[in-house]
């Protein structure tokens, strides 16, 4: 059986909730919390939350907000951003989080996924992993997109699967905030590879996308910021998320794959 998953990816500095596209020209967009519970009424399948905070002490998992999100949501979240330590990923699982996200460069630290991986189990870890196609390749990208990380794409998968990491976010930094659609070679590409799931992201605009995406790719799992965050043309800001009877429907079309 074939569970899609279908994934609100929020990103924030200092306690804000901020998107950009292209990983470039972030603007406000209001109170996190806020953001959290609509999505958790609205019933997504999970949340995924990245801090760009630059200075370690607003970072959100060290702030009140997260507390009270860790009490009130019931839904799997999975936070990442200036988590260096096992002290910091146990004291985030430990506040009812699923999942803590680790950038591609934490394959530099490979105590640190080995340690999480066996207090917590592989399922706790994710690695989130920007990319952009030059020259008909996929270089991977870290500090939002500014600094080419010289490790082949094939190979640190590979490797990241090895060491203990239960699942990829796999960003096209080319289709974040385009809403045009998922790079559906990427995913051909790099999926069939690995036996842990992929989580695609960048590029969602519409609902048919997560379906192209499904349809055309062995992917099961689909992330998105700016479809959930932006509505219509000029991009006014509005939660949303797709309603209940395309969800039923889309998991019924799947989950025989």
């Amino acid at each position: 059986m074939r569970l899609v998953r279908i994934i609100p990816s929020l990103l924030i500095n200092d306690s804000k909730l901020i998107k950009g596209k292209n990983f470039t020209n972030h603007r406000y967009l209001g109170d996190i919390y806020n953001a959290i519970k609509l999505f958790t009424e609205k019933k997504a399948h999970e949340i995924i939350i990245l801090d760009k905070s630059e200075v370690k002490e607003n970072l959100f998992y060290k702030t009140d907000f997260f507390k009270k999100i860790s009490l009130e949501c019931f839904i799997p979240i999975t936070i990442g951003g200036g988590i260096e330590s096992l002290d910091d990923a146990s004291y985030i699982i430990n506040s009812g989080v699923e999942k803590i996200c680790l950038s591609a460069d934490a394959i530099l630290k490979k105590n640190l996924i080995y340690s999480i991986s066996q207090k917590f189990g592989n399922q706790s870890i994710v690695i989130s992993i920007d990319v952009k196609r030059i020259n008909d390749e996929y270089l991977i990208f870290t500090k939002n997109g500014k600094n080419l990380f010289k490790k082949n794409l094939k190979n640190l998968l590979s490797e990241l699967e090895n060491e203990g990491v239960g699942e990829i976010i796999l960003t096209s930094i080319d289709r974040e905030g385009s809403k045009k659609g998922y790079d559906i070679d990427l995913y051909n590409e790099f999926s069939t590879i690995l036996k842990i799931p992929i989580i695609a992201n960048g590029g969602a605009g519409k609902d048919s996308h997560f379906n192209e995406l499904f349809s055309k790719t062995k992917i099961s799992a689909a992330s998105a910021g700016t479809k959930f965050v932006f509505y219509g043309n000029r991009d006014a800001v509005l939660i949303n998320y797709p309603n209940i009877d395309f969800l039923n429907n889309i998991q019924k079309i799947y989950e025989e794959y």
